[in-house]
């Protein structure tokens, strides 16, 4: 796939449009616990113009749009009497994470209320109006550590933003068989897990406690003291769980790499060279002239995906 497949086009807060001339290369990232993807492109301006007051980056593979977002930084460059623009661009769904939630006691939740009742634009969501009794608020709680909490309450599962900007609570199931496949690896990285959690009791008493094994197996001793977490009233266990096992993200992964991009996200699968398969846990596409376009796609093996 050459990188003429890709087309960025940016959007003035006028209402304009601009469709960049040539690219010079990019690099679009998603993955398994980030919510929202990032894009890091280079372009050359026709007409030696450059658009002004960017308020939305569109960028788009084959003709199939795989990022949309604000425009975190824009420069403008001159050399050679040709006019380069660079971008750097987190997808709308960044802004679950910059919006904080009323604190307190939610009752009844479900996802299609919590984002009906505070919408962001751009962002949509998976339809889901299953709900939990309460979910709990705490103060600076952002919109996504809700969602977050919702999710995990649910089905014990741990949420991801998929598409462009849509929030899911389960994988589409969508199977991928790359080809032209150049290299295959595998990583470890144990450097953020925890082996053991205490939180104190309402009484201000370290009641509560979770070792983890896993670490203790390989010689990894991390002791981490809370105070008393409401998050998950009446499951206090279980949240200590959850705080252990979001220490494993990514701690073990298997990748693959190959020509093109056929619209492989986070949640959809993916067959390996071997006939393995596995669920996508994060996705980095690549485009420069020399190479063309190219994308690498990494199973994580953790407490949440590829279990």
């Amino acid at each position: 796939m050459q990188l003429e497949n890709a087309v960025l086009t940016l959007h003035t807060t006028g209402g304009g449009e601009f469709v960049c001339g040539r690219l010079i290369g990019f690099h679009l990232a998603k993955e398994r616990y980030t919510p929202y993807s990032t894009l890091d492109v280079t372009a050359v301006c026709t007409g030696k113009n450059a658009p002004s007051n960017i308020g939305k980056a569109v960028f788009s593979i084959g003709g199939i749009v795989v990022h949309s977002g604000t425009a975190d930084s824009f420069s403008v460059s001159t050399s050679g009497g040709e006019t380069r623009l660079r971008i750097r661009s987190r997808g709308f769904s960044a802004m679950l994470s910059q919006n904080e939630t009323e604190p307190g006691l939610m009752t009844g939740v479900s996802l299609n209320s919590l984002m009906t009742g505070m919408p962001l634009p751009n962002v949509t969501w998976q339809a889901d109006s299953r709900t939990v009794r309460y979910v709990y608020v705490k103060e600076h709680d952002s919109m996504w550590s809700v969602i977050v909490n919702l999710a995990l309450s649910l089905n014990g599962e741990y949420p991801f933003v998929g598409g462009v900007n849509e929030v899911r609570l389960t994988s589409d199931g969508t199977v991928h068989t790359p080809e032209k496949v150049f290299e295959t690896g595998e990583t470890e990285d144990y450097s953020r897990i925890v082996s053991h959690y205490h939180m104190k009791d309402a009484q201000g008493n370290y009641t509560y406690n979770y070792t983890d094994g896993f670490a203790e197996a390989r010689g990894i001793i991390r002791h981490k003291y809370i105070p008393y977490d409401q998050q998950f009233v009446g499951l206090d266990d279980y949240g200590l769980q959850y705080k252990l096992n979001f220490t494993h993200r990514g701690c073990r992964g298997r990748f693959v790499t190959y020509m093109g991009y056929y619209g492989e996200e986070p949640g959809s699968r993916i067959v390996f060279p071997d006939g393995t398969e596995a669920e996508i846990s994060a996705v980095e596409v690549r485009g420069n002239a020399k190479r063309g376009i190219y994308t690498k796609a990494t199973c994580y093996y953790d407490r949440y995906c590829n279990k």
